[in-house]
Parts: structure tokens; sequence; C-alpha cells
């Protein structure tokens, strides 16, 4: 095991970005997890203002990221042994139901005017639950239909999903918010859980599962954390996602109140921050490729860091809403385009034997810890206000993250 690993010149990720469309198992999927998590991230802005609708409180807003994020630090290490010995598909299937019955669940309670805000609470914590397999099982399952040459691709792609969703899905939400109310955002959602499902049932994986003696999952883990922990590359990129997992990828909590508060537009605009935020992250992971053969992906990490810092400092110190949007599509820009080319960094420098585990850490990194920073923002907030909140932590998030890639020469000088 090499603990600085070489660079590669920029011939070696000469593939085409869209080679992974190449597979038809990856297409079904693709098809399937555009339209599920577009409905998810209808959800997802619907809940936000709903939660503050019910409270005004930004303190709510905390607690609700922290009860769905809060899973992930609890099984994101042992879920990363699970998905390296069982196959993916089959975890995929089961936990994307398991949302989709949480989805209609949330639906019918909002739709007989008996939701409460601990109803919410509960079921984002389940929704959590779930999420803390899916996540590394999505990510495990692209080498699986891809194989390693196109994994690049298949990562880059799956950020395209992640991210098309995210402009999709706010967009639907602000007009369904508008004009029918949140219980349709939630119904909607539950009903794009079944192409997610059909597409995954129908696709045939090759699936690469790793047998162990004894399960044993509190052992492996302790391997992959000292691999991770041994290996200077991987070892800076967990220590950055941990910052921006606690940071600068937190302010989105903030938005409904933000959007209620200092932009006066609580419905139309917190779905125009969320689609800006997404219309933005699509543009970096189409261009992802490019920016890491012509710069190399070192340089990429290091360079994004700045301007999510640049941009959130503008959006938190701005009261115009066209502004606010502008600069939320250039945070949401660099926040992806840095992380997803983090994650292909890791996929690419992390052996099969230890894929599944060193994964999960880096689902526990962004995941796991969100919800602790969540939650401290929330109280931030309910004491001196979203925006003053949001500089705080964008601040804190920039300077420490710059400091963790400026310590690391390996990781600024990957290609």
């Amino acid at each position: 095991m090499s603990a600085t690993p070489t660079t590669q010149p920029p011939s070696a990720l000469s593939h085409s970005a869209l080679s992974a469309l190449r597979f038809k198992n990856f297409r079904l999927y693709f098809i399937g997890q555009v339209i599920s998590l577009s409905g998810t991230w209808m959800q997802s802005v619907a809940q936000g203002w709903l939660v503050y609708h019910l409270t005004q409180s930004e303190l709510a807003l905390g607690i609700v990221a922290c009860a769905a994020g809060l899973p992930a630090l609890l099984l994101s290490p042992v879920a990363g042994v699970v998905v390296e010995r069982w196959p993916r598909r089959s975890i995929l299937i089961y936990a994307q139901t398991g949302q989709m019955i949480l989805a209609f669940v949330l639906a019918a309670l909002t739709a007989t005017n008996t939701v409460q805000v601990w109803h919410i609470v509960l079921l984002a914590f389940l929704l959590g639950v779930t999420n803390a397999v899916d996540a590394p099982a999505r990510q495990i399952i692209i080498k699986d239909m891809v194989g390693a040459e196109n994994l690049p691709s298949g990562i880059a792609l799956n950020a395209i999903i992640n991210n098309a969703s995210r402009v999709v899905g706010p967009a639907a939400a602000g007009l369904v918010l508008t004009q029918i109310g949140p219980t349709w955002c939630f119904f909607v959602n539950g009903l794009s859980f079944l192409a997610a499902i059909l597409m995954l049932v129908v696709i045939h994986v090759q699936t690469l599962v790793v047998k162990h003696a004894q399960f044993a999952p509190m052992a492996r883990l302790r391997e992959g954390v000292a691999f991770a922990r041994h290996h200077a590359t991987l070892r800076t990129l967990l220590l950055m996602t941990v910052v921006a997992s606690l940071f600068t990828g937190n302010i989105n909590t903030l938005l409904p109140a933000y959007a209620d508060t200092v932009l006066h537009s609580p419905k139309e605009g917190f779905a125009a921050l969320s689609t800006a935020t997404g219309a933005g992250a699509v543009l970096a992971a189409m261009l992802i490729p490019v920016f890491g053969r012509r710069f190399g992906r070192g340089w990429v990490v290091t360079v994004m860091g700045a301007f999510t810092l640049l941009s959130g400092v503008v959006v938190a110190l701005t009261s115009d809403l066209t502004m606010a949007t502008v600069f939320m599509a250039i945070n949401g820009f660099a926040l992806i385009m840095q992380f997803t080319t983090v994650n292909t960094l890791i996929q690419s420098e992390v052996p099969d034997e230890f894929r599944g585990r060193v994964l999960s850490l880096y689902t526990l990194s962004w995941f796991g810890l969100s919800p602790f920073g969540a939650l401290i923002l929330g109280v931030v907030a309910q004491g001196i206000g979203a925006p003053a909140a949001i500089l705080i932590y964008t601040l804190i998030g920039g300077v420490l993250g710059g400091y963790v890639v400026l310590r690391s020469r390996e990781t600024r000088q990957l290609w």
C-alpha cells in the first residue's frame, strides 16, 4: 500500500465523460434516479417550507436536518461493511421502498391537517436510517454497472443525476406549493420512487461482494479506518469532507428562513434559491471532466473551495433576490464541482477490498457529521439571525477547508 499516490497525466483521463451511458443498465438506472430524486427534492423544499411555516423557528429547521442526518453517523460505518457483503441492487430496492412509504405517510398527515413538527422529525430520522445504507450502495453500484475504466464517467453522470433533480424538483415544488400546497409534493415524491424501484428490478448487475470468514463489522470497520488514516490523500480528502459537512455544506438548511426574513419571499424566493443551487450544481457536474483534464483534479478541489467561500459571503450580505439567486448558483457550482471531484479521487485511490468501508467513511463524513453542524447552525441563527449565521459558517468552513488542502501538496497535484 502506498501512502502517497502518484499523479496521473491528463491523457489518463481522456475517456468520454458520457462513456458510462453506453451501458444499458446504467441508462435505466439513470432514468429511474432522475425521476425519483426530483421527487425527493420536491419533498425537501416542501418540508423545509412546512417546518418554518409551522414554527417560524430556525432552530426547528436545524432539528429536522439533524434528525435526518443523525442515522448516518450511527449506521454508516456498519453500512459500509453491509454493502460490501450483500448485493447493492437488493439493498437499494429495500431502502427506496422504505423511503416511498415514508413519503406517503407524510403526505397523509399533511392532507388530514394532523401533521406536527415531531411527526416530521420522526419521519426525517427514519428516512435517514434508509439513507445510511442507500448512499454507500449508490456509490458502489456505479462501478458494478460500468466497470473501473468508465468509473469517472459514471461518477460524473451520477452527479448530474443528483443535481439535475435539484433543478427539476425545487422548480416543481415552487409551482405546486403556491398552487396546491405541500401535500402533493410529498405524494408525488412517493410516486416517483416507483420509477427508481422498477428500474432497479429490471437491471442485471454483476456484483462483486467481499466475503469474510465472519461478519465482524467492527473489525472490518477498523481495517477501513486504518487504511484511510495511513493513506495521505484519502486522509486529506476525508478531512475536507468533514469541514464541508459541518460548515459550508449546511447553509442550505437556513434557506427557508433566509427567504422569508431577508428576501420576504418564503415560497417563490425559497424555490428560486433551491433551483439556482441545483442549476449551478448541474453545470458543475457537466464540466467536471473538462476542468479535471484541463487543470488537474487537485487544482479543481483547491480553487472551488475559494469560490464556495466567496459566494457564501455574498449571499449572507445581500438582501436582493436576484443577487442571492445568482450567488447561490455559484455556490452550488463550486460545492458540487469540488466534492464530486473529491468523490472521484477517493474512488480512484481506494482498492476494491476497501471500497465499501472507505465510501461509508465518506458518507459518514458528508452526512453523519452534518446533523451536528445543522443543529448548531439553527441555534446560532435563532440567536443572531440567518444571514449572520450563514456568514459565520461560510467563513469558518472556507478557512478550515483551505488550510486542510493547502497542507497537502499530494492532493493539490493530483490529476
